[in-house]
């Protein structure tokens, strides 16, 4: 997703899929591929005061900045809603909503919609009467349990014969756009793409309709296509089954805890019902920011916006959640035994990324592990050999609640993946006591940060996106801009005070992939 360099400095989906690689899993993910516009070299500074926004009548919030340096335009939407929004009993529906966005509209997607929409509520009908049946458990009747998968299976083939498959999608390509995507991660969920300049109505009509009149259409299959991810992703893949574990382990409360992806029931019975239900609930306009930067203008955005826009829900935002997860008070510790590739994960709870000294938190993941600068680094994969991969981050699995600072090590073969994770205590002891992060380690932070900073907005859609996230995550897209502040005014002791005051070990869960072993060896009682 696009993110802020220094937030998350780094993020637990990339290291994962650096340990896939390592690891040889079939079910890495990629990213998505974008086409970037010219690269506009722009001050952060100048660049702030092109910033432009509005609000409709209905609380949608748009942010235009103008770039006529080519005739093409990136948008980059936020829902203010992702997987933590989930409820019990329907985890993983945060990410249907990605799955069903471009499936289309009543006009869009459809040969004849007055002859699906029968089809599509005689298919609800159908999975109702087979949920209520399955949920008799062992008092079920097997013969109307037979007859009623049939009508369901009967009803999705009918209830498909009308769709025009990827018709939203090939509408945006033969219209000159390129990279159609979503992305769903804990705090929000996204949609994203670029097109030529001269298309922006097609675009404002389109996608509008998609947040207006949405039909899920082959929802079901859908389902089962989620489901199957999971399997792959999750139960089929060792550094996927340690992850998940590592996440639902070092969350007992909060809805971080759910992984993401739902639990493999939840994906076997909630309904389109439920998905409607969930959207109508989640994607309304005061829930929503759209973020516009290239060739248009602010009065025809504003325009197109009204036309089309305003149609969108009035509700209410859903509010924030309530729950908080508990202080931990002892270590957690989950051990895969598995050929695989060990693998070692260590979580710490930290703030969320609206506490001021969560600045302090990436500063001192960046010179922990962010790179071959970082004193892990330096420590165990170069100098003792111990590991071949290592890296630290923050904000994992969200951002806009508590969440942890995590360290992520690939062991070197042949080594005890205990051993590699006491040398790595023992590194952060050493910067806690004899060898303090120095200054000029500090300084070539901020200076990297900044350089980071300025590249990412270089891009139409890399800009949209880190203007919208800012927007929906921190309540001002300006705070994009203020973090450069932030970075700048830290101190060595603020980067040491927040690591003494987390990184200690009633505060961690650690999770490991090891090799079987004849016996158990006993746990080592060293580290913080």
């Amino acid at each position: 997703m696009f993110r802020s360099p220094t937030r998350a400095t780094l993020p637990l989906a990339l290291v994962m899929a650096g340990a896939l690689t390592l690891a040889a899993a079939a079910s890495a993910a990629n990213a998505p591929t974008r086409r970037a516009a010219p690269a506009v070299r722009t001050g952060l500074e100048s660049l702030e005061k092109q910033v432009q926004e509005f609000t409709l009548a209905n609380g949608l919030r748009f942010l235009v900045v103008e770039r006529h340096q080519a005739p093409v335009f990136s948008f980059f939407t936020v829902v203010n809603s992702g997987s933590a929004n989930d409820a019990v009993g329907t985890t993983g529906i945060a990410h249907m909503m990605e799955h069903m966005a471009f499936k289309g509209t009543s006009q869009v997607g459809t040969t004849d919609y007055a002859a699906e929409k029968p089809l599509i509520a005689a298919e609800e009908r159908a999975w109702e009467a087979l949920l209520a049946e399955r949920r008799k458990g062992a008092k079920a009747d097997s013969a109307r349990l037979a007859s009623l998968e049939k009508a369901f299976a009967d009803a999705q083939a009918a209830s498909v014969r009308y769709v025009a498959s990827n018709e939203f999608t090939q509408i945006v390509e033969q219209a000159g756009g390129q990279g159609v995507n979503a992305f769903t991660a804990e705090d929000i969920t996204a949609y994203f793409y670029s097109l030529p300049s001269n298309r922006l109505e097609m675009w404002a009509a389109l996608f509008s309709g998609a947040m207006v009149d949405p039909v899920f259409r082959e929802f079901y299959k859908e389902r089962d296509v989620v489901y199957e991810e999971r399997r792959m992703r999750v139960e089929s893949s060792p550094i996927g089954r340690l992850f998940y574990e590592f996440i639902t382990t070092s969350f007992n409360a909060h809805p971080y805890g759910f992984g993401g992806i739902g639990y493999p029931s939840d994906l076997k019975t909630f309904s389109r019902t439920q998905g409607e239900e969930f959207f109508r609930r989640n994607y309304v306009a005061k829930n929503m920011t759209i973020a516009l930067v290239g060739d248009v203008t602010l009065a025809e955005v504003k325009r197109l916006a009204e036309k089309y826009f305003g149609a969108i829900s009035d509700a209410p935002a859903p509010p924030p959640l309530d729950t908080v997860e508990p202080k931990q008070i002892a270590e957690r510790r989950v051990v895969i035994e598995d050929k695989a590739q060990p693998i070692v994960l260590v979580g710490w709870h930290i703030p969320a990324a609206s506490d001021p000294s969560y600045a302090a938190y990436e500063a001192a993941a960046d010179l922990l592990g962010g790179g071959r600068w970082s004193r892990l680094y330096k420590a165990l994969v170069k100098d003792k050999k111990m590991a071949v991969q290592v890296g630290t981050g923050t904000g994992n699995p969200g951002e806009r609640y508590p969440n942890l600072f995590t360290l992520f090590i690939v062991p070197a073969s042949g080594q005890d993946p205990e051993k590699v994770e006491q040398e790595a205590y023992a590194v952060i002891e050493d910067v806690l006591g004899a060898h303090p992060f120095t200054q000029d380690e500090l300084n070539g932070y901020k200076v990297r940060v900044r350089a980071q900073k300025i590249g990412s907005v270089e891009d139409n859609g890399e800009l949209a996106g880190e203007l919208a996230q800012a927007q929906a995550l921190y309540g001002d897209w300006r705070d994009f801009f203020r973090e450069q502040e932030r970075v700048q005014s830290l101190r060595v002791e603020d980067l040491t005070g927040v690591l003494r005051e987390s990184l200690v070990r009633s505060n961690r869960t650690v999770a490991m992939i090891k090799a079987p072993a004849a016996t158990a060896a006993a746990t080592p009682e060293g580290g913080r």
